[in-house]
C-alpha cells in the first residue's frame, strides 16, 4: 500500500516541476519563433544565442556554486541551523554575482570579438543590471526547491518569462522589430518581476537578519565547488559547438542554425531535469544517502521514468525533423535539419547522464562527478575542433554524439560498481510507467 502514495507524491511534485520546467522551453520556443521569423536577421539571431550562451555560464556558475550546496544543508541540517545556512547562501551568492559583473565588464568587448558577434558587448553591459536582480530572484528561487515549493517555482517563472516575451511581442507590434539591446532589456525586467513575486512566496522563510557562521560558509563552499567544477565542464560539454562554430566557420549564422537543433534537444531533456528536482533533496536526505538499495530504486526508476518520455520523442525527431525546424523557423534555417537528427540519440544518453550527477553528487561524491564531467568536457571540446575543422557544420553533431557515448560507458560502469545499478531495470521501469501513470491518472479522475 506505501508504493502508490509514494508513486503519487512523485507525480504530484512531478506535475507542478514539469509545469515550471516546460514553460521554460515553450516561452523560448514562442520567443525563437517570434525573433527568427519577424524581429532579426539570421546573424542577428545568432548573437541573440552567444548572449544566452553567456547568461547560461553566469546563472550556472552561480547555482552550482551555491544552489545544490544550499538545497543539500536545508535538507541535511537540523532546522535551528537553517538561519547559519541561507545566510552563508546569500553571502556566497553576492560575493559571486560581483565577481561575475567585475569579469563580465572588462572581458565583454574582448568576447564579442573572439565569438565574430557584433554588438554582444553591449548586450552585456545591460546585463550587468540583470545579473544584480539575479541575486535576490535566485535567492528566493533556491529556497523554493529547499521547500518543494514547485508551485510556486512555476509562478515566478511564468512571470519572469511571460513579462519578458510579452514585451517583446508589444514593442515589436509598436516598432516591427526588436533591436539586440531592447531584448536585454526585457530580459532584465523579467528578472526583476520574478524577483518580486518569489519574494511573496518566501517572505515567511526569511528571518531578515544576518547571521554569518563561518563554518556552514566553509561547507557550502566546499561542496559547491565541486558542483562549480561539474556545471562549468557540463556548459562546456553541452555548448562546445555554438562557442566554436562562429569562430571557426566564420559566421554566428551556424550558430543560429545549430541553436534551433538545440532548443529541441533541450525540450526532450525537460522530462530529465524535472525527474531531479525532485530527485535530489529525496536523496540527499541523511538517511536516504546511506542506503544504497534505495539510491539505486531512486536512479533506476527516475531514468526509467524519463525514458518513457524520452524515447517517443526521439522517434518523433527523426522521423519529422524538416516539419520541427519549420515550426520553428523559416527556410533559411533547414540546414539544421541533418544536424537535429544527428544529435537526437542524445537525449536517450541525457537521461540517464542527469541522474547519475544528481545521485553522485547528493550521496556525497561530488569530486567523482566533477572529474568526469571535465573528462567528457574536454573530449568534446577536442572532437568538436577536430571535426568542426573537417567536417564543417555537421561535424559539431558528430562530436556531440561520440562524447555522450563515451559518458554514458564510464557513468553506466561506475554507477553499477558502486550500487549494483542496472541498465536493464531503467528500461523495465519505463516499459511499467506507462500502466502505472495511466492507472494514477484515472484514479485521480475517479
Amino acid at each position: 500500500m506505501a508504493e502508490p502514495v509514494k508513486n503519487e507524491g512523485w507525480l504530484i511534485s512531478g506535475l507542478y516541476n514539469g509545469l515550471q520546467k516546460i514553460s521554460v522551453p515553450v516561452f523560448g520556443i514562442i520567443t525563437t519563433m517570434l525573433l527568427a521569423k519577424k524581429a532579426l536577421t539570421k546573424e542577428e539571431m545568432g548573437v541573440w544565442v552567444l548572449f544566452l550562451v553567456v547568461t547560461s555560464f553566469v546563472e550556472l556558475i552561480r547555482q552550482a556554486l551555491v544552489k545544490t550546496a544550499m538545497i543539500k544543508f536545508i535538507n541535511y541540517s537540523a532546522k535551528e541551523d537553517h538561519p547559519f545556512v541561507l545566510s552563508a547562501a546569500f553571502l556566497l551568492n553576492c560575493l559571486i554575482t560581483f565577481l561575475l559583473i567585475i569579469i563580465l565588464a572588462v572581458f565583454a568587448n574582448m568576447l564579442s570579438g573572439l565569438l565574430k558577434a557584433p554588438g554582444l558587448d553591449d548586450m552585456m553591459y545591460w546585463f550587468l543590471i540583470g545579473m544584480t536582480l539575479l541575486i535576490f530572484f535566485s535567492h528566493f528561487e533556491w529556497m523554493m526547491y529547499s521547500h518543494s515549493m514547485f508551485k510556486e517555482l512555476f509562478s515566478i517563472y511564468f512571470f519572469r518569462q511571460g513579462i519578458t516575451l510579452l514585451l517583446m511581442v508589444m514593442w515589436w507590434l509598436m516598432k516591427g522589430q526588436i533591436g539586440l539591446t531592447m531584448l536585454v532589456v526585457f530580459f532584465n525586467i523579467g528578472i526583476a518581476i520574478g524577483a518580486f513575486v518569489g519574494y511573496r512566496y518566501v517572505k515567511h522563510f526569511l528571518s531578515y537578519t544576518f547571521i554569518l557562521r563561518g563554518e556552514w560558509f566553509s561547507q557550502l563552499w566546499h561542496f559547491g565547488k565541486y558542483v562549480f567544477g561539474s556545471g562549468i565542464s557540463t556548459l562546456i560539454f553541452a555548448n562546445a559547438a555554438q562557442i566554436m562554430l562562429s569562430p571557426l566557420l566564420g559566421s554566428t549564422a551556424f550558430t543560429a542554425s545549430q541553436s534551433m537543433a538545440t532548443r529541441v534537444i533541450n525540450l526532450t531533456d525537460m522530462p530529465s531535469q524535472v525527474v531531479s528536482d525532485i530527485l535530489f533533496p529525496k536523496s540527499s536526505n541523511r538517511e536516504n544517502a546511506a542506503n544504497k538499495g534505495l539510491i539505486r530504486y531512486y536512479y533506476e526508476k527516475s531514468v526509467g521514468a524519463t525514458l518513457s518520455f524520452a524515447i517517443p520523442m526521439v522517434i518523433f525527431i527523426l522521423l519529422f525533423p524538416k516539419f520541427i525546424i519549420l515550426f520553428l523557423a523559416d527556410e533559411q534555417y533547414l540546414d539544421g535539419v541533418p544536424y537535429l537528427q544527428i544529435i537526437a540519440v542524445t537525449a536517450m544518453f541525457l537521461a540517464f547522464l542527469k541522474q547519475w550527477g544528481v545521485i553522485i553528487d547528493s550521496s556525497g561524491k561530488p569530486e567523482i562527478n566533477f572529474r568526469l564531467i571535465t573528462f567528457i568536457a574536454l573530449l568534446n571540446v577536442l572532437l568538436s575542433y577536430v571535426l568542426i575543422k573537417q567536417m564543417g557544420f555537421l561535424g559539431a553533431a558528430y562530436a556531440l554524439v561520440l562524447s555522450h557515448i563515451v559518458a554514458f560507458i564510464i557513468t553506466q560502469w561506475l554507477l553499477h560498481k558502486y550500487y549494483g545499478i542496472s541498465i536493464i531495470n531503467c528500461f523495465k521501469y519505463a516499459i511499467q510507467f506507462y500502466p502505472e501513470m495511466t492507472k494514477m491518472v484515472l484514479n485521480k479522475i475517479r
